[in-house]
């Protein structure tokens, strides 16, 4: 190469990082189109651009780095986001079943994976036996499950599977890489003070915020609570991605009182850490071949079909339909990935290994959300004539549009969790009778202290005035309200001036384009 076209290895790793991210971001806009997992689309940039098939990019240090950064800060929001006790707590039943969905499958994989000669091991079998409760939730809101029992029921079993299998993967990593007993004590520490300093880890971050002014503080100080914790994991011999998981749930109450700061560590994940990190599973992975694409495809069919009857056997204990709760517990695609690379990053398993398992994890990915739209009949729907009959009664819509309301004596932290619930930005406050005094914005919640949300009525507040129409008006009515008035909720009132129904503009443009 000519020496004015001559670069070194961190200048080309910027154009490896650049043709990653924006292929990554165009592949998962394409998959998400045609209602197909997104995350898929930037493994399979991964693959396109590594050994799989190019051969473009490579794999240094910088994209090692980068990458567990990625997955550093994923497991931090899916600690802080996944594993939401709100969706109803754990009972006997459930974790039953969550011992069924454990046990059997375990048992099926790895007879079968002996069987057929294919290399397996206990600590190998726990990525494949896990469920992924982040696509499951994204799932559950697609099909209009995700505030139903039968939604609620699903996420608890898929929810309590997934973390005891990332404590026994953390368990078992330790060991295999050679740890002592005193390594696992040290790491059982980390793990407790995580939780026992949960408060105050809270209130110091409270106190940054009350104190430095500097633009961005918050941001920053979640940001070096996760590098701190993730390399006094490292000090401990403890997997630094599982230490920032257990901080996100330390930290999950925290978060939800602040959606601003919480909105920021969005960006800032799935804007360039996460689809990297998903770029970089592909970037792993062996050339492909038919008898990898066999394997995988093998592997596969006995990863979903001893999921699903683990899960249609657990239906038994939990109740429902056992094809429904068989696929639904059967969701892949997240943190189990996670785990195989770091198997591989520790050098525990090869890139053979790791292809064949993260395709076969893959391609179930795609396959369990496709079977289970097929066989799940939404709960909620709209008339199609709906689309076009915007002169229908507005109580048409009343089942999809129930009424989100507080009261003068519920506080902020109650006003906070309702909106977070229903994916709002406000909320309409009500008197004993039920009849509107006003609403409340996220915008004003922002404004004022997080510490004081438990002791600060709804009412301490300004309430903003609130657009109402009858029970008598049309769908095209409170269009025009919208357009008019641009309030985020318009409330619909009886003839006693009670209120039936809270409409907001996003979730009734949802129902007028659906199907």
């Amino acid at each position: 190469m000519p020496p004015s076209l001559a670069v070194n290895g961190v200048t080309l790793t910027l154009l490896y990082l650049g043709v990653m991210l924006i292929l990554a971001k165009l592949l998962e806009e394409s998959f998400s189109r045609i209602r197909l997992v997104p995350f898929v689309g930037a493994v399979v940039a991964g693959v396109v651009l590594g050994n799989g098939v190019l051969g473009f990019v490579k794999v240094n240090s910088i994209i090692q780095f980068i990458s567990l950064l990625g997955i550093t800060l994923l497991l931090f929001l899916s600690g802080a986001e996944e594993f939401e006790v709100g969706r109803g707590s754990l009972n006997a039943r459930v974790t039953a079943a969550a011992a069924v969905e454990l046990a059997l499958p375990f048992t099926l994989i790895y007879l079968s994976l002996r069987a057929l000669n294919v290399s397996i091991t206990p600590l190998l079998a726990i990525p494949l036996i896990m469920t992924s409760v982040g696509p499951l939730a994204r799932l559950l809101m697609d099909i209009n499950l995700s505030r139903t029992e039968l939604g609620n029921m699903l996420f608890r079993q898929g929810a309590l599977v997934e973390v005891a299998s990332v404590v026994a993967f953390a368990i078992l990593v330790t060991v295999r890489l050679g740890g002592s007993l005193l390594t696992l004590i040290g790491i059982a520490v980390l793990i407790a003070a995580i939780f026992t300093v949960g408060r105050w880890v809270s209130r110091a971050l409270e106190w940054v915020e009350g104190y430095v002014k500097a633009r961005e503080v918050e941001f920053a100080a979640a940001i070096f609570l996760v590098l701190v914790i993730s390399f006094l994991a490292e000090a401990v011999n403890f997997n630094p991605a599982m230490a920032a998981l257990f901080l996100g749930i330390l930290l999950r109450d925290y978060l939800k009182d602040r959606p601003e700061l919480l909105e920021k560590l969005h960006g800032f994940t799935y804007g360039f850490f996460e689809p990297l990190f998903f770029v970089s599973i592909g970037l792993y992975f062996v050339r492909l071949s038919p008898d990898l694409l066999m394997t995988s495809l093998l592997i596969a069919l006995i990863l979903l079909s001893s999921k699903v009857a683990a899960g249609a056997l657990a239906s038994m204990v939990v109740g429902g339909s056992p094809i429904i709760n068989g696929l639904g517990t059967s969701t892949k695609g997240g943190v189990d990935v996670s785990l195989l690379l770091a198997l591989l990053t520790t050098g525990l398993i090869t890139r053979l290994t790791y292809s064949y398992l993260t395709l076969a994890i893959t391609v179930n990915s795609v396959v369990t959300p496709l079977l289970v739209r097929t066989v799940v009949k939404p709960t909620t729907g709209v008339n199609p004539l709906i689309r076009v009959k915007l002169n229908n009664n507005v109580m048409s819509i009343s089942e999809y549009a129930k009424p989100l309301t507080v009261t003068c004596s519920d506080n902020l932290r109650i006003v906070i969790d309702r909106m977070v619930e229903r994916g709002v930005r406000a909320v309409v406050v009500v008197n004993s009778e039920g009849k509107p005094l006003g609403y409340l914005t996220m915008q004003q919640l922002l404004e004022i202290d997080p510490a004081t949300y438990g002791m600060t009525p709804a009412c301490d507040l300004p309430l903003n005035e609130l657009t109402t129409v009858t029970t008598k008006a049309r769908i095209i009515d409170v269009l025009r309200r919208f357009r008019g008035f641009e309030d985020p909720v318009i409330g619909v009132v009886n003839d006693d001036g009670v209120l039936v129904a809270t409409i907001y503009e996003r979730e009734l443009l949802r129902l007028l384009i659906t199907v």
